[in-house]
């Protein structure tokens, strides 16, 4: 991924570094922003619905640890945040891959207060952004539909770290 920003933009498209971005950038801010009357956009979850289940599933792949998510999410609970498949009529979990967003102050606001939770709790965005999503309940929201996003990109894979090299011993001589 990779953000350019300038002082000037209106708008920012966000893509994960491990898709390719397949259709023309003012084509989606049409369909995902303008027709929807929305100044932010973002991919529906396609497998679970909520982030109580998200939080089990994000154990289960290993992508953090127990204690992380238990303490993440009993901090949601003590908040108040319901165990609902819908949040203010929207698909309560979204897949943060595409990001479409119209810069304004209710947006930056949403973005920078979705951040903060990413710092204070699991790098996982998947569980932190319905509660901010419940929390801030800011209007303009377009969850489109996965296959809106598959749509948009193709899916390269994330990129595996290659092995470290092994030392081997190239002395031949023997004495």
């Amino acid at each position: 991924s990779k953000w350019e920003n300038t002082e000037e933009a209106s708008y920012s498209i966000w893509v994960d570094s491990k898709y390719q971005f397949r259709r023309d950038p003012i084509g989606v801010l049409e369909a995902l922003l303008w027709r929807t009357n929305s100044t932010f956009a973002i991919s529906e979850h396609g497998a679970r619905t909520n982030i109580y289940d998200e939080g089990k599933a994000i154990v289960q792949k290993h992508k953090a640890t127990p204690e992380e998510v238990e303490v993440q999410l009993t901090q949601y609970r003590q908040d108040g945040m319901p165990d609902e498949k819908r949040l203010h009529g929207l698909k309560a979990l979204a897949e943060a891959s595409i990001i479409v967003r119209e810069l304004t102050p209710l947006t930056n606001h949403f973005m920078c207060a979705w951040f903060n939770e990413v710092v204070r709790f699991t790098s996982r965005d998947q569980l932190s952004f319905p509660y901010v999503l419940w929390r801030l309940n800011m209007p303009g929201i377009n969850m489109f539909p996965v296959c809106t996003r598959r749509d948009l990109v193709n899916s390269l894979g994330h990129t595996r770290k290659v092995k470290p090299l092994t030392q081997t011993n190239t002395d031949s001589s023997t004495a």
